[in-house]
């Protein structure tokens, strides 16, 4: 049974688009700044790609800027920013009658008045609906795109033009979404119903299966920036587990009942890893301290410190909730950790109103020492 603890902390930001959304990113390509895209999802109005800036600061001094609306053709189910390039990003939408995906390039992006989106790029020959599209961390000019069946790796040449389809893989139903390994090049896993499958996407082979990893259809996967074989996945079954993908028999933690409808999201803090977010249908996020299989407490240099172990805080060496964040009114979809400032995360549910979170204090000034 996890403890939530009391925290005393600033209230959240708001920011809210016009229509519905699913989608927000962060625009890990300017790394400096605190930048969040997000994607409407409107049957009947325009849709449009909101790029925001959150100041940083402290949490009471902290404001949310409106950069840029962008129009955009059909409504977004999928934002995916380049992590190298800010003014690049693939949306994935859906035209009435079928699942697009195409890469988009701001243009004068610091002119208030002429900045737009160009269109650069369609990638084409997908079957059913496209989930998402997948910047290759290691070799910035390769993606993964996604499908209900296959995976797909295309090659750019220089300028993000003429992509070419290198390997399509996989056989697969009901592809729910992928993910690929940060720590690794060439790994990825996948999860299509309720299982999930480990991918060296360079060979287009299949490295393990999780056959029945959740009783429910797993809704989001996300490697562990620091710990290179933990995978975190959640399921409509309202758990989330972490796995050890050199050895999938059992998972190596479970957070049973962690939300109460299906949940949507799992996200690793990309510095201090035990920090983990989940959001879900029951219109919470929740951010957690898994710190029992974090780095922190599991890197060979944290097992040649055990008296900076045993001096440090008890609350941040236990597996805790450390706050259950209840602003939300609808369904929260997608969460993302800010760029520049660890501490600092974004929230947004399916009414359009995003969420402005900082880590409570206290829980931060532990992490820090």
């Amino acid at each position: 049974m996890f403890q939530s603890f009391h925290h005393t902390s600033a209230p959240s930001l708001t920011y809210g688009i016009r229509s519905k959304a699913r989608c927000i990113a962060s625009v890990h390509g300017e790394p400096d700044r605190n930048l969040f895209m997000i994607g409407s999802q409107s049957l009947k109005d325009d849709n449009e790609v909101h790029l925001i800036e959150v100041t940083n600061g402290t949490p009471e001094q902290s404001t949310i800027n409106c950069l840029h609306i962008f129009p955009h053709p059909y409504e977004i189910w999928s934002i995916s920013p380049s992590p190298t390039n800010p003014n690049l990003f693939f949306t994935v939408y859906n035209s009435g009658l079928e699942y697009k995906t195409s890469l988009w390039k701001i243009t004068d992006k610091d002119s208030q008045s002429h900045s737009r989106l160009e269109q650069q790029v369609e990638l084409t020959g997908h079957s059913g609906s496209i989930r998402d599209v997948l910047w290759d961390y290691h070799t910035p000019e390769q993606v993964v795109s996604l499908d209900e069946n296959n995976i797909r790796l295309w090659q750019f040449t220089g300028a993000y033009q003429d992509p070419k389809p290198l390997k399509t893989f996989g056989g697969l139903q009901r592809l729910v979404t992928g993910v690929l390994n940060p720590n690794h090049p060439n790994q990825m896993a996948t999860a299509n119903d309720t299982a999930i499958k480990g991918w060296d996407f360079r060979q287009a082979v299949s490295t393990y299966t999780i056959g029945k990893a959740h009783a429910s259809v797993v809704r989001d996967l996300d490697f562990n920036p620091n710990r290179p074989y933990v995978l975190a996945s959640t399921s409509d079954d309202m758990t989330v587990k972490f796995w050890d993908i050199r050895n999938t028999q059992e998972p190596i933690k479970t957070l049973g009942s962690a939300h109460q409808h299906w949940i949507w999201t799992v996200k690793h803090n990309k510095l201090h890893d035990q920090l983990v977010l989940t959001s879900s249908s029951d219109n919470q996020v929740k951010l957690w301290n898994i710190a029992s299989i974090s780095s922190a407490m599991n890197s060979k240099d944290s097992q040649e410190n055990q008296e900076d172990h045993r001096t440090m805080n008890k609350r941040i060496q236990e597996d805790s909730l450390i706050k259950a964040f209840e602003e939300h009114e609808e369904s929260v979809y997608s969460v993302a950790w800010a760029s520049e400032s660890i501490w600092l995360f974004a929230s947004l549910s399916y009414d359009g109103r995003v969420f402005i979170h900082h880590v409570p204090k206290d829980f931060a000034d532990m992490l820090k020492y």
